[in-house]
């Protein structure tokens, strides 16, 4: 059982690290009873020293306990400043919290005995503080008043009456206690963010600063659930302060992984350029897009083109459009493959060149498409001399390239 589960854990510590340590228990039970104590111990160090820091932490204080139910009592507490050491090191925070409350649990059961306690009292200065130092039930329960809050209000009105407690020497050392076993907690990071701004600026600024974020986020979150285009401009006439304040575009920013707040800062950037019925003619009309997009190729503005890919995805779908229009944001970006408006999980040294994206666009144009194309690039060379070269190069190669049959688009965009 326990080379069955020493192997399991290894590929899912979590789901498997309990089974190990209950198999390694028994072994060592069976192996102590028959004399080979040695035999025990290494049974647990072979195992141990295949896993990472919190799982170690996590047998330690296994072997810990067995060692202390068996009266091996300074073997137990060497087992536990070694399982503080690893657990103080892991970085992932459910597993560093896991672990160092397993740390924790033990001190406190050696504390309780008195023979294990002897051999304690010497190693207490060298654990961490967050194995050792009190924390009562009480201070649980206040922390676990600001976890359970689910707005902003009762946010405010937690801090407000909690602040005189939290800015002591004590209740500060209850919290930095608090966050180092349980890291994974993360809103008792922002309460230490809120303490710390404080102390720098002062409660009543800092509360006013927050209740400008929460209605900054909360005019976002609004914006974002509307449920269709028109309410969509309609909300944003509505709502000058969403084009208008620059933390609203940070905000958007911040939370880049969502789709819907990618499009809709590539809407606020757009709006810096367009009338806003212009950009939502953009997102719902395909053939408008294209449009909007051969006229920023056309007026020498290419940096436009990274928020209309994003506000209209309908463009990163045509045939010769895609490609042409991907092949002019290239030549603008620095460095082109990490710019590059391609798929998020194409690695960097994959993104195609913008000659191989010409080439494709011509593969999918009809000549016309490439003529107006070339057209196009020629007088953005004038535009941007720092790349006529390579935007001249590209309108030759487009014209080159051999025609190929190909429905017309329903634009005159190529």
């Amino acid at each position: 059982a326990v080379q069955t589960y020493r192997t399991l854990t290894q590929t899912n510590p979590t789901a498997f690290l309990p089974n190990l340590a209950g198999a390694l228990n028994n072994l060592s039970n069976h192996q102590s009873n028959t004399g080979d104590h040695d035999a025990a111990m290494r049974t647990y160090d072979q195992a141990i020293s295949e896993l990472p820091s919190g799982p170690q932490a996590e047998l330690l204080v296994s072997r810990a306990r067995w060692r202390h139910l068996h009266d091996d009592h300074p073997g137990a507490v060497a087992d536990l400043l070694s399982a503080a050491q690893r657990a103080d090191t892991v970085t992932e925070a459910t597993e560093a919290g896991r672990s160092r409350r397993a740390v924790r649990d033990l001190t406190e059961e050696l504390s309780r005995h008195e023979l294990a306690r002897q051999s304690l009292e010497s190693a207490l200065p060298t654990l961490p503080a967050w194995a050792k130092d009190e924390l009562p039930p009480e201070t649980i329960d206040r922390f676990n008043g600001w976890l359970s809050t689910r707005s902003w209000p009762e946010q405010e009105t937690y801090i407000q009456q909690t602040y005189p407690v939290l800015t002591t020497s004590e209740g500060r050392a209850a919290l930095d206690l608090t966050r180092a076993l349980y890291p994974e907690a993360t809103g008792l990071s922002d309460l230490a963010a809120v303490l710390d701004a404080a102390h720098e600026r002062g409660i009543d600024q800092v509360l006013e600063e927050l209740r400008e974020d929460n209605t900054r986020s909360d005019l976002v979150e609004e914006w974002l659930a509307t449920s269709t285009w028109p309410e969509d401009l309609e909300f944003l006439s509505r709502h000058p302060r969403l084009r208008d304040d620059p933390r609203v575009r940070e905000l958007l920013t911040a939370h880049g992984d969502d789709p819907a707040s990618r499009q809709h800062l590539a809407i606020l950037q757009l709006t810096d350029i367009l009338p806003a019925p212009e950009v939502y003619d953009a997102i719902t009309d395909p053939a408008t897009a294209v449009d909007t997009a051969m006229e920023f190729v056309e007026q020498g503005q290419p940096d436009a083109l990274r928020p209309l890919f994003l506000a209209s995805p309908a463009l990163t779908k045509l045939p010769f459009v895609t490609p042409y229009l991907f092949a002019v944001h290239t030549v603008f970006s620095a460095p082109p493959p990490a710019e590059s408006p391609r798929s998020e999980a194409a690695p960097d040294a994959d993104a195609p060149s913008a000659a191989d994206l010409i080439e494709q666009a011509a593969a999918g144009g009809s000549e016309v498409q490439r003529g107006a194309g070339a057209a196009r690039l020629r007088r953005l060379a004038q535009r941007h001399p720092d790349h006529a070269a390579t935007l001249l190069q590209l309108a030759t190669d487009l014209t080159a390239a051999a025609s190929a049959p190909q429905s017309e688009t329903a634009s005159d965009a190529g």
